[in-house]
């Protein structure tokens, strides 16, 4: 299975936009491995330690700015030639006091959490539509929302629909849209220590690494999921289970 991951990604271009150092940056060390030329979009530019290539570059876009990620992306279709595959990794949490989120944290939280997925969509659907490829939204497993901020339950349960009309809306050009859903995910940058599969044991711990994501992340990316459109995975632990 591992090889027909990299036969379908190797020399193809992938986009991983939110690259932070948790599941961003793992998301992007697992599309390497996998032999993918990777554009790495973050507010910063940052390579996290990676070393720019012709086949690893950064790129910085601030998500909720339509306008940026239109130039990133045209600059990314300048440099690599074509976008075969989109891993969005954008998203934040934040809590908020009182019964009700006042209207511009919801909006804020709306902003980023759901609008900036749209955005992603929207801007790079465009190269990709001659060709397909698929897109990868990163969102929230539903069984960490109890005790979480409303603003945030709603704007990643939203982000299932999404999902779902537009992996309809898409279909005829032959691109794929799904959803990951991580429950809690470590936010040390461990890559390196638990390649491949040196995880905590699957029974002792509900949180997971970044690179249990980034598993599913390249998977979905890949030709292996072809059959899997407009769905949502819980990559939580089985927290149902707990």
């Amino acid at each position: 299975m591992v090889d027909l991951i990299r036969d379908s990604l190797a020399g193809k271009v992938a986009v991983v936009i939110g690259v932070g150092p948790g599941q961003g940056i793992s998301a992007v060390r697992m599309l390497i491995n996998f032999g993918a030329k990777v554009a790495i979009v973050s507010r910063t530019g940052n390579m996290f330690g990676l070393v720019e290539s012709s086949t690893i570059k950064a790129y910085k876009a601030d998500a909720t700015n339509e306008e940026e990620l239109k130039a990133v992306r045209d600059k990314i279709l300048s440099d690599y030639g074509s976008i075969y595959t989109v891993v969005s990794n954008v998203g934040t949490w934040q809590s908020f006091k009182g019964l009700f989120p006042e209207r511009a944290d919801f909006q804020k939280m709306l902003d980023i959490n759901l609008i900036s997925q749209l955005t992603v969509l929207k801007v790079f659907s465009e190269p990709m539509l001659q060709k397909g490829g698929s897109f990868v939204l990163v969102g929230a497993s539903r069984h960490i929302f109890k005790g979480n901020d409303l603003s945030y339950n709603v704007s990643k349960y939203a982000l299932e629909e999404l999902v779902r009309k537009s992996a309809e809306n898409l279909r005829k050009y032959n691109i794929r849209v799904n959803g990951v859903l991580p429950g809690g995910v470590s936010k040390e940058d461990n890559y390196y220590k638990v390649f491949p599969f040196n995880v905590t044991k699957f029974s002792e711990k509900t949180q997971l690494e970044p690179i249990e994501i980034a598993m599913v992340n390249a998977f979905l990316a890949s030709e292996m999921s072809l059959g899997i459109n407009g769905q949502c995975i819980s990559v939580d632990r089985g927290l149902n289970t707990v």
